[in-house]
């Protein structure tokens, strides 16, 4: 009989113990999300159909461009973020793993590239990877931006294999992407102003047809000659990438 009591004691001790575990397990639970719509869009000032004047005079004409990212962060502003919990390591290894091919030059305004849930929070910048594209069926397999237009009449490919990351930030200082429970959206904006804009101090005369096969191409294969200003027009894109709040 006594070593009955002393069992019936164990079990009850142990099932005390089980459910203070559950209860602060419970305790841990996620901090409150509310949701971001990540957006993208390509701009270039002063020019609504993505047609411009170089500063050298030259007519340039955007006809496609072409962006494939993957591993979108969200980055917290340390300085106003106020998530602090147990599960906030959870929250900042989040990634966004794609890969996503923007599409920009279609006509539209934007587009959509993800409704992803985060924490309640304030965010000051998104981070991702230029991804060279492995499908085999993508319209720019084996190139992570590739831009086609014209310059002067003459048909131009620009493209870029490179996989590098890109930080990028908001354009208009003091603007964060604060999440509060609701639904926030956040537009990527690819500004080609530096580039192909009317104040571009890119010498697109300089770029030539090197073999003669009708199409200047902007590489870094350097086929017609035009690695350097490849890798420059890649740069400034890279540079002049922002946020915006809509």
């Amino acid at each position: 009989m006594k070593t009955k009591k002393i069992t019936q004691t164990i079990i009850a001790i142990f099932l005390v113990a089980f459910t203070i575990s559950c209860s602060k397990d419970n305790s841990t639970d996620l901090a409150p999300v509310g949701s971001v719509a990540l957006k993208a869009k390509a701009t270039i000032n002063n020019t609504a159909a993505k047609n411009s004047t170089s500063a050298k005079g030259l007519s340039l004409n955007i006809t496609s461009l072409k962006i494939n990212i993957k591993d979108i962060e969200f980055g917290v502003n340390e300085e106003e973020g106020e998530l602090d919990s147990p599960s906030d390591s959870i929250y900042h290894d989040l990634e966004l793993h794609g890969p996503f091919l923007l599409d920009l030059a279609s006509g539209n305004t934007s587009i959509d590239i993800a409704n992803v849930e985060v924490p309640n929070n304030v965010y000051d910048k998104v981070q991702f990877e230029l991804n060279k594209d492995t499908d085999p069926n993508s319209p720019i397999y084996g190139k992570s931006i590739e831009i086609q237009g014209d310059i002067n009449g003459v048909p131009f490919i620009f493209w870029t294999d490179a996989e590098e990351e890109m930080e990028i930030n908001f354009s208009t200082l003091n603007t964060n992407i604060v999440v509060d429970g609701t639904t926030t959206t956040t537009t990527i904006n690819f500004d080609l102003s530096a580039i192909f804009g009317a104040a571009s101090t890119i010498d697109f005369s300089a770029a030539v047809d090197g073999n003669a096969d009708g199409v200047i191409e902007i590489s870094p294969d350097n086929i017609d000659g035009n690695a350097d200003l490849a890798d420059l027009i890649k740069n400034l894109l890279k540079e002049d990438t922002d946020l915006e709040n809509d």
